[in-house]
Order: structure tokens, then sequence, then C-alpha cells
């Protein structure tokens, strides 16, 4: 077996670097792929738990118009609370967005 010259080894060394290197790449390319299915799926919880925070608002202001000023003090509360969760949701979508 013949021994390889000083540029050989260097060579040979480059090459399993790069090949190393490569495979750094396509690992990192599936990592990102999941991330962004990640986000998505992130984004669509967001998304869900906002339009779900939304509904609760219109069925509360709907209940506030109907119960009258008086008796609607506890529901304004709640509906205050609301439109406090439905601003946080959209934050929290907005976040989630790439």
């Amino acid at each position: 077996m013949a021994r390889l010259t000083k540029t050989e080894k260097f060579q040979a060394k480059i090459g399993i670097r790069m090949e190393h290197a490569r495979a750094a790449y396509i690992e990192l390319r599936a990592k990102a792929k999941e991330m962004q299915l990640e986000a998505r799926t992130e984004l669509d919880k967001s998304l869900n738990a906002l339009e779900k925070a939304q509904g609760e608002l219109k069925v509360k202001l709907d209940e506030w118009a109907k119960a009258g000023q008086d008796a609607g003090k506890e529901l304004k509360k709640g509906i205050k609370a609301s439109a406090g969760e439905l601003k946080k949701s959209v934050k929290e979508a907005y976040k989630k967005l790439p």
C-alpha cells in the first residue's frame, strides 16, 4: 500500500469535513422544515384561540345588550375580561408569525 502524500492527506481531511458539513446542512434543512411546520401548528392554535375568544366576546355583548344597564354590570366586567383575552390572543398570534 502506497503512502499518502501531505497533499493527499490534506485533501482527504477536507473531503471528510465537507461530507460532515453536507450532512449537517441536510439535517439543518430538515429541522428548518420541522420548525416551519411547528410554527404553522402554533399559529393555527393561536388563531383557533382567537376565534374562540372573539365568539365568546360576541355572545357576552349580545347578553349585555339584552340584559339592560343595571342587570348588565356583571356582564360588562366579563366583556372587558373577554376583550382583554381577545387582545392577548391577537398579540400571541402575531408573535408566532415567521
